[in-house]
């Protein structure tokens, strides 16, 4: 009897795994993210499939599932990403590189009035989904690019299927990670899969080509040497996360009061030593002033699944009769920097597991007050998350593909009651776990 129970198991098992590879197959294959229908099907179904597994087979079969995380990402590799077009500014900027042009000294409307350079054509050109802006990623992810390029100088299909294998190694990386943090913290090792098999990262990340999963593994990989004493080697990974996606500048404050202040403002300084060293490799000064004026412009202009900004707008327009986002953009960016630093230094002498739930709370402030948050974004939070009782990340990283609902339209148009919606449910679950949770007392009082 009891092995008829484990066959059966295990067959059930086997089950969701093979129609989660189909569903991975169809979505990465067959879909196109203007048919919200069937984007929001497959990606219900993937969440259902993750968390029936990760509920029911995690701890027995945990081999088995952290197997099927890695050949679910394989199963992408030869897709061209359908949910995102950012890899072709990426394909973009390795090319300039490749032939001596810094990819932020011109704006891609402007090489196209240049001679003819290798692999810059005019279909790559098309494909561009910010032909006016100046690019605006760091220089460790502009070295990426830019090998991608010298393999592949006008191949896009064999440049995309590169980018992806890079993003892979980087993932199955950052697996050997979160076991040995979660090893360290004395937590169990099936949490890991809450990462290593939750759809949106593995679509968003390895399908969609984004790079923030190389940004997740310098994160995870400064906090295990800071585990291990090693806050030197701390540093130097967090300055290559910040040189990845400038996103992780958000820990250095709680990593500060975490240390102690001489060691912490040691640990600063090479955080920004190291960082100011790779941006060299690709700056100078008017560089300097196209990122800044990139970066102001993402603030001051691009909006979309948003929540705080989204009611802040609202009211503005109501008063002014316009939209506030040139200054709406700015305030909540210092506003959520002040709650930022009111959680990094309220009680100073935490353990571990608070230090994750601050990490996860700090990262949370900044997109709830961010005016854009594409749902890549959420990967981070689903990777805290796993050192911590808070599963809202979880929950969110379902919820922002309702935001794929824009794409239905040309141009894009938001259904901002589906983006409401979206976010009522997960802050409710976040504020629900608050309550339940009394980890929160020690973290803020």
């Amino acid at each position: 009897m009891e092995n008829k129970q484990q066959s059966g198991k295990y067959l059930l098992l086997y089950f969701l795994l093979l129609v989660s590879g189909v569903a991975y197959y169809r979505l990465a294959y067959h879909t196109e993210r203007e048919i919200f229908l069937q984007v929001i099907f497959l990606f219900s179904f993937l969440f259902a499939a993750y968390l029936g597994a990760y509920n029911f087979f995690s701890i027995t079969h945990f081999k088995y599932l952290l197997i099927a995380g890695v050949v679910f990402r394989l199963l992408l590799l030869f897709s061209v990403p359908n949910l995102s077009d950012d890899v072709y500014r990426f394909i973009w900027d390795g090319r300039l590189a490749a032939n001596g042009i810094n990819p932020f000294s011109h704006l891609p409307t402007e090489i196209m009035q240049m001679p003819p350079i290798t692999g810059i054509t005019k279909e790559l050109f098309s494909l561009l989904n910010s032909p006016g802006h100046y690019t605006i990623y760091p220089p460790v992810l502009q070295g990426i690019f830019w090998l991608a390029a010298k393999l592949f100088p006008v191949n896009v299909f064999a440049a995309i299927v590169f980018l992806k294998c890079i993003i892979v190694l980087f993932e199955v990386s950052t697996f050997l990670l979160l076991l040995q943090l979660l090893k360290k913290l004395s937590l169990s090792k099936h949490l890991s899969l809450l990462y290593i098999l939750n759809p949106l990262v593995i679509t968003e990340l390895t399908g969609n080509v984004h790079f923030d999963g190389v940004m997740i593994f310098f994160v995870l990989l400064a906090f295990l040497f800071l585990l291990k004493n090693n806050w030197q080697g701390s540093a130097i990974s967090l300055g290559m996360g910040i040189a990845t996606k400038l996103l992780p500048v958000l820990f250095i404050p709680l990593l500060v009061i975490k240390l102690g202040w001489k060691k912490g403002l040691l640990y600063s300084l090479i955080t920004v030593v190291t960082t100011l060293i790779l941006f060299a490799f690709v700056f100078d000064i008017a560089t300097v002033k196209h990122l800044l004026n990139s970066i102001d412009l993402f603030i001051r202009k691009f909006e979309f699944n948003a929540s705080v900004y989204y009611v802040v707008r609202y009211i503005g327009t109501l008063i002014k009769g316009y939209n506030i986002i040139a200054v709406a953009g700015p305030f909540l960016i210092l506003l959520s920097a002040l709650i930022i630093f009111i959680i990094s230094f309220r009680n100073k002498n935490i353990g571990w597991q608070p230090f994750f739930t601050k990490t996860l709370f700090i990262i949370t402030v900044w997109f709830l007050f961010s005016t854009t948050v594409h749902p890549w974004y959420i990967c981070l939070p689903v990777a805290l998350s796993v050192f911590t009782c808070f599963r809202y990340a979880i929950i969110w990283s379902f919820t922002a593909i309702l935001s794929y609902a824009a794409y239905q339209s040309n141009p894009v148009h938001e259904n901002l009651w589906l983006v409401g919606a979206g976010y009522i449910f997960m802050v409710g679950y976040a504020w629900w776990e608050l309550k339940k949770n009394a980890i929160t007392t020690s973290v803020f009082k």
